[in-house]
């Protein structure tokens, strides 16, 4: 139980740092430095923490990771706990497409009502949070975004950017399922490395994307831990968590990792946010300490919310938190000020709306996508029962 509640916390952990990373390209830009590094002079502390080692907490590419890598984890001990069946990991494998779809095609709705509600840009602020919004939207196009477009066809939306992360989900647990299925099964000698070598191929010969590609292997690091994970002493877990923590804060041109980047080059950010993913979930996951630390009350809360705070954070920032930049910066005339005053007020708001978002759309979508699990077990067994 404590392990699940880890989960939960690490989820909750990684989905804020998602939040601080959207955050940071809209008020503090030099933070990530993409389009250049900042003057030490006019912008000394977002310098320092941009060539500091400890970016970590504003790193959205390390959280993805860990979110891909806890859900091949966590689906793998629940498809194979000791109720497995087949019927069982069926079930999964239908409730999974509603499951997913059923939040972020309503996050694509309230995007699309944010957008025709409110018309806020701010000339103070980057083109990146401005040119969200300022498309043409549509009802139609929201539903298509949410229903089939960010799951079967282009992986993105313009309705929520965050939501590239779905394709992936989908697909990668289905990647699971599959595996798990041959354990209970198929029990194909060597299955599992079959997949590991046929996604890697795919990658190596560029077929599919390569965010697509370190997605599935995030999955499939998570099925490996499930199944191979051992207990590590702090004496190990406490450093690892460490370099863990450390990769994930790489940025190509950072002085931190200026070793690193003599090594891999422009890969170093994908590659030590990728590894990142890995390396933190590990070390907290097979560590007694570690795992007690990630039980509290707050961060297992915070991950409840997490996939509710995840789909509403970007409609929410890109109205609700420039506007109050807005007001304050109008009102003081203080850019900092301005910013740590919004970013405050934003993220308080995405956790309130976050909590009525995840009862009356998350909790529901789970409900949903059991009945119609349910629905097509009865079907095909119509004396039978759902093991679920």
């Amino acid at each position: 139980m404590n392990k699940f509640l880890a989960v939960e916390s690490i989820r909750g952990v990684a989905c804020l740092m998602v939040v601080f990373s959207h955050l940071s390209y809209t008020f503090f830009p030099y933070l990530h430095a993409f389009n250049g590094k900042a003057d030490p002079n006019i912008n000394g502390i977002q310098y320092f923490i941009h060539e500091s080692p400890f970016a970590f907490f504003f790193s959205g590419s390390a959280a993805v990771y860990m979110f891909f890598v806890l859900s091949g984890f966590i689906l793998t001990k629940v498809a194979l706990s000791h109720s497995s069946s087949p019927q069982k990991i069926f079930s999964m494998s239908i409730k999974r497409y509603p499951r997913l779809m059923i939040p972020a095609l309503t996050s694509c709705l309230i995007a699309f009502l944010f957008f025709l509600i409110f018309d806020i840009t701010s000339p103070n602020l980057g083109e990146w949070i401005n040119k969200y919004g300022a498309g043409e939207y549509s009802f139609f196009g929201a539903m298509y975004s949410g229903l089939i477009d960010v799951f079967f066809v282009s992986g993105q939306s313009a309705y929520n950017p965050v939501l590239w992360t779905m394709k992936i989900e989908l697909i990668g647990s289905f990647v699971i399922y599959l595996i798990c299925l041959n354990h209970l099964v198929f029990k194909i000698k060597y299955f599992p490395i079959m997949v590991l070598f046929l996604i890697i191929s795919l990658i190596g010969l560029k077929w599919i994307e390569n965010s697509l590609g370190l997605g599935l292997l995030s999955f499939y690091g998570g099925y490996a831990f499930s199944i191979y994970g051992k207990k590590i002493p702090g004496v190990v877990a406490f450093p690892v968590l460490a370099l863990g923590i450390y990769l994930a804060g790489a940025h190509n041109d950072s002085g931190s990792y200026s070793f690193l980047s003599s090594l891999l080059g422009q890969k170093i950010y994908i590659a030590c946010n990728f590894f990142a993913g890995f390396i933190v979930v590990y070390a907290i996951l097979f560590n007694a300490s570690l795992i007690k630390l990630f039980s509290g009350r707050l961060t297992v809360f915070m991950g409840k919310v997490s996939f509710s705070v995840y789909l509403i954070h970007m409609p929410i920032l890109s109205t609700l938190g420039v506007y109050l930049f807005e007001a304050v910066y109008s009102y003081s005339g203080m850019y900092g000020l301005s910013a740590i005053t919004s970013s405050i007020l934003t993220v308080l708001f995405i956790y309130l709306v976050s909590t009525v978002f995840y009862s009356q759309v998350d909790v529901r979508g789970m409900l949903i996508s059991k009945y119609l699990s349910d629905v097509v077990i009865k079907k095909i067994k119509p004396n039978g029962h759902s093991s679920v």
